[in-house]
C-alpha cells in the first residue's frame, strides 16, 4: 500500500514543486494570521484606553451619552469611557456667540433709486404711530445648560455647525437648529417692542431705552422658552427710516435740533442773568449795610459830642460858646491856604497877624468829643 502510494506520488509530483508550494501557503496565511492578531491585539488597547479617553477645551462642554440617554456632562478635566457603540459624546460651545439680525430692505443694484417696499423682499418694522423703520442688531449669547440646550433645541450632529436646511412639504425651504430659533426668538421681541414705541422715540431721543426694552423681551422669551441659552448683550447697530422718506425725517430731525439749540441757549442766557441779578443784589445789600453802619456809627458818634458839649455847656456857657466859636472859625480857616487876620485892639490900634504853619485839619470823634 505504501509503496503503491510513493508510486503515485513521485508520479503525480516528480519535481516536488507541490510539497513547496504549499509550504509558501502555509507560511503565508500564518503571516497573515499573525498580522491579523496582532491588528485586532491593537484594536483591544486602543478600544480600552486610548479610544474612551476625551478631554474638554476651555469654554465648551461634553455630553456623555450611554446607548443613547444623557449619562453625564463635564465642563473640564480629561475623562474616559467605553467609546463607540456603548458610548458617544458630543462637544458643545458654552463661549459667547454672537447673531447679526437685520430688517433691511432687499440691495439694489449700485445706483439704482429706491423703490416701494415690498412684503416677502423688503424687511421693515411697524412702529406704534403707523410708521414703518429699518433696523440692524448685533446679538451676544451663550449656552448656560448644555443639557438642556441639546436636548430642547434641534441641533444638528455637530452643535457648533450651521443648521439644517430643511425643505417642507410645500416646497418652502427652510432652516432647522438652534441658531434659527434664537433668531426667531429675537424677531419677536423687536416686533413686539416696535409696535408699542413712536419712531422719533427710537430715531433720535430713546434710542438707548429702546434697546434696553429689546433686550429685556428677548431675555423672557429665551426664559420662557427654558432652552439653556442666556442673551448677554445686544447693539443697535443701525435705525433709520425708509431711503424715500429719510429727507423728510433729516429735516424734522435738524429743526428739532435746532429748537433744542435755541432752547439751551436760552436756558444759559437765563442762568446767566439770574446769577449776574444775584450778584448785584448781593453787593446792593452789602453797600446798603455797609453805609447804614456809617450813618449809625456818625449819628451815635455825633449824639456823644452833642451830649458831652451839653454838659459842658450847662456848667460854663461862656467858655463852651467860645470854645465852639474857636473851633468853628478854625475849621473855616484851614481851608484856606493864606490867612490874614485883621483886629483892633482895646486902644483902637490895627494889628496884622499871619499864620504861616496852618495847622492839620482835626477830625471829629467820639473819644475827641468825650475827651472835650
Amino acid at each position: 500500500m505504501e509503496e503503491t502510494k510513493s508510486v503515485i506520488k513521485g508520479e503525480f509530483d516528480r519535481s516536488g514543486q507541490y510539497d513547496s508550494g504549499l509550504k509558501s501557503l502555509v507560511r503565508s496565511l500564518q503571516w497573515a494570521f499573525g498580522f491579523l492578531l496582532v491588528i485586532i491585539i491593537g484594536l483591544m488597547v486602543y478600544f480600552l484606553t486610548a479610544g474612551g479617553y476625551f478631554s474638554v477645551e476651555p469654554q465648551h462642554a461634553v455630553i456623555v451619552m450611554k446607548f443613547g440617554e444623557i449619562e453625564q456632562v463635564h465642563t473640564t478635566g480629561g475623562h474616559w469611557y467605553l467609546p463607540y457603540p456603548v458610548n458617544r459624546w458630543v462637544e458643545v460651545r458654552t463661549n459667547q456667540q454672537s447673531l447679526q439680525i437685520d430688517f433691511l430692505p432687499a440691495e439694489r443694484p449700485d445706483g439704482a433709486p429706491p423703490q416701494a417696499l415690498a412684503p416677502g423682499r423688503d424687511s421693515y418694522l411697524l412702529t406704534g404711530d403707523a410708521n414703518i423703520i429699518h433696523a440692524s442688531w448685533r446679538v451676544n449669547y451663550h449656552v448656560s445648560n448644555p443639557e438642556t440646550y441639546y436636548t430642547t433645541l434641534a441641533t444638528p450632529e455637530d452643535p457648533s455647525g450651521a443648521d439644517v436646511t430643511e425643505k417642507d412639504v410645500n416646497g418652502f425651504v427652510g432652516t432647522r437648529g438652534p441658531q434659527t430659533m434664537i433668531r426667531n426668538l429675537f424677531r419677536e421681541a423687536v416686533i413686539r417692542v416696535t409696535s408699542g414705541l413712536k419712531v422719533d422715540d427710537m430715531l433720535y431721543s430713546k434710542r438707548t431705552d429702546y434697546s434696553d426694552a429689546v433686550q429685556a423681551e428677548f431675555a423672557r422669551l429665551l426664559a420662557r422658552a427654558e432652552c439653556g441659552i442666556e442673551v448677554d448683550n445686544i447693539t443697535l447697530e443701525q435705525v433709520f427710516p425708509p431711503l424715500k422718506t429719510k429727507m423728510a425725517f433729516d429735516e424734522v430731525a435738524a429743526a428739532a435740533n435746532t429748537v433744542d439749540s435755541m432752547r439751551s441757549k436760552a436756558e444759559q442766557y437765563a442762568v446767566q442773568v439770574g446769577n449776574e441779578a444775584i450778584a448785584g443784589r448781593t453787593e446792593l445789600v452789602s453797600s446798603a449795610r455797609t453805609y447804614k453802619e456809617l450813618v449809625v456809627s456818625e449819628v451815635k458818634s455825633e449824639s456823644i459830642y452833642f451830649r458831652n458839649i451839653n454838659e459842658e455847656y450847662r456848667k460854663n456857657p461862656a467858655t463852651v460858646l467860645m470854645t465852639l466859636y474857636t473851633n468853628t472859625l478854625a475849621d473855616v480857616l484851614q481851608q484856606q491856604q493864606g490867612k490874614y487876620i485883621l483886629g483892633t485892639s482895646g486902644t483902637g490900634n490895627k494889628q496884622v497877624r499871619i499864620k504861616l504853619n496852618p495847622e492839620p485839619k482835626r477830625q471829629k470823634s467820639a473819644g475827641a468829643a468825650e475827651e472835650k
